[in-house]
């Protein structure tokens, strides 16, 4: 069972320079990568998110998240993927809404995104066994 351990928030960069009443046509961009320690049965979730206009108005939202999470011996990589990612999703969805309240424009709620598995690509590096939060 994949569960979250902590997360925090790397970056958060955000620009709004569209002048009042501009109505935007907003497109997202979502990478997801998770290096596994699997002697811990511990792995790291990095997440960066982005908000642009696809009119290319100035307005742009940038996120970088990490979390750590827990995982069973019997977890398949694939699953633990796509379920960290689930269970680090709310907290990305609820920064974004508050970020963006505080620019003066409404708050904005990012829509619910899954990840599916049989798309997930599972690479082992040299490195990935002595990862930590930083």
């Amino acid at each position: 069972m994949v569960e979250i351990k902590a997360y925090k928030v790397n970056r958060a960069e955000i620009e709004n320079r569209v002048k009042p009443g501009t109505q935007l046509k907003l497109q997202n961009q979502v990478k997801y990568n998770v290096n596994y320690m699997d002697a811990e049965n511990k792995c790291i979730g990095i997440l960066d998110f982005r908000i642009t206009d696809a009119d290319l108005n100035p307005f742009e939202v940038k996120i970088e998240m990490v979390a750590e999470f827990t995982f069973g011996a019997e977890d398949e990589k694939a699953d633990i993927h796509t379920q960290s990612f689930d269970q680090l999703f709310p907290y990305l969805r609820m920064i974004i809404s508050n970020l963006t309240s505080m620019t003066g424009i409404p708050s904005l709620m990012i829509p619910l995104m899954k990840l599916n598995k049989e798309t997930v690509s599972v690479n082992k590096r040299e490195d990935q066994e002595t990862s930590k939060l930083n």
